[in-house]
Formats: structure tokens, sequence, C-alpha cells
């Protein structure tokens, strides 16, 4: 039985990717503040952390998992924060925090994990964003942090493949879940826009890019490294 490690796995993006490795047969070991919609999943091949990521500094919990679990065979970087704000309205603090959470924490997690396998290797798969690929108006404290993301995925991928690590990145597209549903709701323009220019005129699901993340940690890309993987249905590149 594999042992996945998941950021933010209790909600909305990431309690997909969690459903997806628990539906693998998969132990899952969630790291969030809370446990968030957890209760509703088995629970005996699952485990949850309460950690603060915003301690970015602080990677013990992935000492206490590789502890108990013995061998950690996968890293997914999940957990992160949005932010939309124009740079000149974007306070110091604010990005700070926004760093310290998709970046840094994703760092620092990712040297420990590597640290604790050095002997075994293993897989690490990093959420970034299609702001990591283009400009989001009005993002750029996100897009800067999520541009990091992909930079960070490339330097792991060159420097640890020789330890029998791999390490890329999944960049959602226009996703459907409760805060984009909300937010499209006050704004049904802006769907329609962006609806419109995604070449199958529907937004993404949860489970769509949790399948794309689980093939990333399975060795049926074995020979994949150092990617950001669009999962937009082309919306990055559509005219």
């Amino acid at each position: 039985m594999r042992h996945i490690v998941v950021t933010g796995g209790n909600k909305g993006l990431g309690l997909a990717q969690t459903r997806q490795f628990l539906s693998l047969g998969d132990h899952v070991h969630v790291v969030s503040r809370s446990r968030g919609d957890l209760d509703g999943l088995p629970q005996e091949r699952l485990s949850h952390y309460e950690v603060d990521l915003a301690n970015w500094r602080d990677t013990g919990w992935l000492d206490e998992i590789h502890g108990k679990a013995g061998h950690i065979d996968g890293l997914v970087n999940n957990a992160g924060v949005n932010f939309r704000k124009p740079v000149w309205d974007t306070g110091a603090d604010e990005f700070d925090h926004l760093l310290g959470v998709n970046v840094k924490a994703m760092f620092m997690a990712s040297g420990r994990y590597i640290a604790l396998e050095m002997e075994h290797g293993g897989n690490i798969v990093n959420i970034s964003s299609m702001g990591g690929l283009a400009a989001l108006r009005n993002a750029a404290a996100y897009v800067t942090s999520k541009t990091a993301v992909i930079g960070l995925t490339r330097a792991i991928a060159g420097d640890a493949r020789s330890l029998n690590f791999r390490c890329n990145a999944v960049c959602p597209g226009f996703v459907e879940t409760n805060m984009t549903r909300t937010a499209f709701k006050a704004d049904p323009a802006r769907y329609d826009q962006i609806v419109g220019r995604i070449p199958s005129h529907r937004m993404g699901t949860s489970a769509e890019i949790a399948a794309a993340v689980a093939w990333l940690v399975s060795d049926d890309s074995a020979y994949v490294n150092g990617v950001a993987l669009p999962v937009d249905d082309g919306y990055a590149i559509a005219t």
C-alpha cells in the first residue's frame, strides 16, 4: 500500500485528490488546519495532521508521518491561498503571507521530503495554476506565487532526478467549486466570457484535476519530469 501526503486535502481540489488516492487503495495523510470534509470519507486508510502551513519553517509534520508510515511514496503540495488585488493595492504583509503558504511551505516541505526519502526516491506533485502560465488580471501577488511554483518544480526535477525523485506541477484552469459558483453568481457576465473561451464551453471538475495529479504520482508517468501540466481544456491557448 502506498502512503501519499496531500496538503490542504480536506476540502476543494485537495479533497478530490484525497478521494482519488483512497479509491486507488492508498493510505492518504492529509495535512491541513482543520478536518474540513474528511469525516465523510472512509477512515481506515485516512490520517489527518492539524498543521497551519503559514508556519512554513516547521516541517516536523513530515517527520511524524514518515515515522508512522515508514515510507512516503508521494507528496502532493496542494495547499494554497487565493488572492486578488492589483500590485498597487497589495500590502507587504499580504504578499508575505501569500508567499509563505503558496511557495515557502512548498519549498521547505519538498526539501524535507527528499531528505527523508533519500535512500528510496519518491514523487512530488506541486499544484500551480493557469496563473503560473499566464497573467491573471488584478492578481499580481497570486500570479507571482504560482509562477514561482513552476520554477521550483523545474529546479527540483533537475536536482533530484539522480536521486530517483520526480517532480511535476499541475496547473488547473477554471474548476467548478463552491467558491467559483459563488463568485460567478455575482458576476454572470464574467462567467459567460470565461466559459465562452473554454473550447468545451464548460468548467472543469475537481475530479478531473485529481485524476491528473494521480497520474503524475503513478508509474504510468515514469518518464515525465519537470512539466507544468495545464488541465484547462485549452483555455490558456484558446483564441
